[in-house]
């Protein structure tokens, strides 16, 4: 395989962002909507545990694309556990269809609401087999040359996660990943609300988890363009944005308690978007921002995405030579104001060698989950918990 630089190898996909939407509901999108959701709810449920966080926001399309990636030269107990990890059970294929669907087609348009892109990198050293060439190619992936022990890799990887995210994630990298190879998967959203919040927003209490009340400002909404569910413990709106395929599902407990990690597994059908009706309905909800990140791969290692105990757990689509997965670093933003959303993230995979009729009320004053989707593929754009709102930094 002739060497090429990093920057070379992936213009092509970064001159390819394009909506990750390309067809109507099917049963396909909603299978792969509900995987997402339910690797949503485990990943935020896991790390909530684990680190007691106030906010926690994962990217399920942008990790399930570059694992996907990854898993195309996996071995079959490897595919296998990725799929399952990732919330497909028994469909292997499960993940290709969500690397597909976060594989741009064309080019973006620089106020397309979403931008996505997918990217492989092999390390110089790596010896691959004769077809993997071949299969990665049925995919549409152009993989890139680079020395991943070298400082160049973290400029290079650095540099496309910052055009794919169109800026807003800077870098993800800050030292060589070196390994046998690199799977990236990113995304950019941004949207205005189909109807706008209103232009003031009011400071009122909100409920963080430890008990303790703050002051945040509030947006407000009310009419009867929006569609709600609820029930005697939760109330949900799925806000809609200008331009049709994109939404956003809020819930919020009615106890005003919050909303909690393993709550999720119980609402993944609201993360969906099931069964909302539209209603009239007043909406109360906090502007926030933030910025997360984080090696998923403890979590992914205790959902059996990369099971220790599997002897045949290599790459053997890619190369002969012995490497598993080592991190998998993802970085996430999202900013929540009157007028719309803007999101984006990031994933690096790196290897290593050896509702009621009536008037229904959404009061976000206390933690509440979100989950912005693209309804049309069923991709998970991003998904978690919001339990300090002024809360933005890392």
């Amino acid at each position: 395989m002739p060497k090429s630089t990093l920057l070379a190898g992936l213009a092509a996909s970064l001159m390819a962002l394009a909506p990750a939407g390309h067809a109507g509901e099917t049963g396909d999108n909603k299978a792969m909507l509900t995987a997402q959701a339910g690797l949503a709810a485990e990943l935020i449920d896991r790390t909530l545990a684990k680190e007691g966080a106030a906010n926690i926001m994962v990217s399920p399309a942008s990790l399930a694309a570059a694992l996907g990636l990854a898993g195309l030269g996996a071995s079959e107990v490897g595919k296998a556990s990725i799929a399952k990890g990732l919330g497909f059970g028994g469909e292997v294929k499960g993940p290709e269809k969500v690397l597909d669907a976060m594989y741009p087609e064309k080019l973006a348009a620089a106020d397309a609401p979403l931008a996505t892109a997918v990217a492989i990198v092999f390390d110089d050293k790596l010896v691959l087999v004769p077809d993997a060439l071949p299969m990665l190619a049925t995919h549409h992936i152009k993989p890139s040359v680079e020395d991943l022990d070298g400082p160049q890799s973290v400029e290079h990887i650095n540099a496309w996660v910052k055009q794919a995210t169109r800026g807003t994630i800077p870098s993800i990298l800050d030292a060589p990943p070196g390994g046998g190879f690199v799977s990236l998967g990113a995304l950019s959203f941004k949207a205005r609300w189909k109807a706008s919040f209103d232009k003031e927003s009011p400071a009122s209490p909100f409920l963080r988890p430890d008990g303790s009340t703050i002051s945040v400002p509030m947006m407000h909404l009310v009419g009867d363009g929006q569609r709600f569910r609820s029930d005697e413990k939760f109330s949900a709106v799925d806000l809609s944005y200008a331009g049709e395929g994109y939404s956003m599902v809020v819930v919020a407990a009615r106890s005003g308690k919050g909303v909690g990690g393993a709550d999720l597994k119980t609402l993944a059908s609201w993360l969906q978007g099931e069964k909302f009706e539209a209603a009239k309905g007043e909406i109360f909800l906090p502007r926030f921002s933030m910025n997360d990140g984080r090696d998923l791969m403890p979590v992914l290692n205790a959902m059996g995405v990369a099971p220790e105990k599997a002897k045949d757990a290599g790459f053997p689509g890619f190369t002969k030579e012995n490497i598993r997965l080592s991190r998998v670093l993802q970085k996430t933003m999202i900013k929540v104001d009157e007028n719309g959303t803007e999101a984006a993230a990031a994933t690096v995979v790196i290897t290593e060698r050896s509702i009621d009729p009536k008037l229904v009320r959404v009061v976000a004053d206390a933690r509440f989950a979100f989950a912005l989707r693209d309804t049309k593929t069923g991709l998970l754009l991003a998904a978690g918990l919001i339990g300090d709102p002024l809360l933005a930094g890392e």
